[in-house]
């Protein structure tokens, strides 16, 4: 019998290759990409911002250890045909910015209505207090997310409407009216509100919308100093009442002072730049050496103004916000831009 070598190798049978797989060609992708960056990235690039209206009603929080100033705004219309698919058209939103560096802490949005208001109450540890249009609102110092609001804070009775809440600063509460004629109130941090005596604070609270006064006026007192304009010929000159002594030598056209809010040792002047330019401007004046320390253009008049736990004034003027610092000092805070995608920045 034959016998195989022991050298011998079997040899395997030969096999076909495989067929190599067809592969979609990157190059087929390439229109698709390139209309959509023209769709989108042209629509972008051609659309103006979004309209912002920083409402008056900011308020005084601290938010991760810094001294931060709480901006309720309004911003319609998207920009591009990205943020139109993928965000509301009308947004209030609320952003925390910290007063000292400008910088902008958190931005989050209230709601999707046309016609939507929000005023900050006040602020505890945790939590900040809103008077709205949808009635008290509890949001989260961490990030601005509402907690709570309406019917889970007041109760069934909720009024909507923001003249039905206050701050009672001495309490550390919110108080509220609501549609029975109840006075509640909210301990700060807390978001439930029980039923309490009235108090002196009582008859600020009311189901009807009351227009806050304007404030301005030619004659304040701030501190133990009593300030006053005085006019002249042309424009007018601020001066220490009684006895009318200059404070400075400046001549201010078309002026009124701030009343009650002003940083440490100034006065706020709300006035026209020059005597022919009828446009509103805003300057820190030091009652120390009659200097004043700066100037901004404000483009419409103040609608409030309010000074911080930290010596810092913020005037609510058109539609931006200006920081009055305690060195004299004035800067505008920006809110409401946004990147690509609608985020704020």
């Amino acid at each position: 019998m034959y016998e195989m070598p022991e050298q011998y190798t079997p040899v395997a049978p030969y096999e076909t290759p495989p067929r190599p797989r067809r592969r979609v060609a990157p190059l087929a992708l390439l229109p698709l990409v390139l209309f959509a960056a023209a769709f989108f990235g042209g629509s972008y690039l051609l659309s103006p911002e979004p309209d912002v209206e920083v409402g008056p009603g900011f308020g005084f929080a601290r938010v991760d250890g810094r001294q931060a100033v709480l901006v309720p705004y309004g911003r319609h219309g998207p920009r591009g045909m990205f943020q139109l698919m993928a965000q509301d058209v009308f947004q209030v939103r609320l952003a925390a910015v910290d007063t000292a560096s400008g910088e902008l802490l958190w931005d989050a949005q209230l709601s999707d209505r046309l016609i939507w208001e929000a005023t900050v109450l006040a602020a505890g540890e945790r939590y900040a207090y809103l008077a709205t249009d949808s009635g008290l609102v509890v949001v989260s110092l961490a990030d601005g997310s509402v907690v709570a609001g309406g019917a889970d804070v007041v109760g069934e009775a909720y009024v909507a409407s923001p003249t039905a809440y206050a701050h009672d600063p001495d309490g550390r509460r919110v108080v509220a009216l609501d549609a029975n004629g109840v006075v509640l109130a909210v301990p700060l941090d807390g978001v439930e509100a029980v039923p309490v005596e009235p108090g002196p604070w009582a008859q600020r609270l009311s189901g009807n919308n009351v227009p806050p006064p304007p404030p301005t006026a030619r004659e304040v007192r701030l501190g133990a100093e009593v300030l006053a304009l005085r006019d002249l010929p042309v424009g007018g000159v601020l001066v220490r009442t009684p006895g009318d002594v200059p404070v400075c030598d400046t001549v201010f056209h078309g002026a009124a002072l701030l009343a009650g809010a002003a940083p440490a040792g100034h006065v706020l002047v709300q006035h026209q730049p020059s005597v022919n330019d009828r446009g509103t401007a805003l300057s820190a004046v030091s009652l120390a050496t009659g200097r004043v320390t700066a100037t901004v253009g404000t483009g419409a008049a103040a609608t409030r103004a309010v000074t911080g736990p930290d010596g810092t004034t913020a005037v609510a003027a058109g539609d931006g916000l200006v920081i009055a610092r305690a060195d004299g000092s004035l800067a505008d805070l920006a809110v409401g831009g946004t990147d690509f995608f609608g985020n704020p920045t």
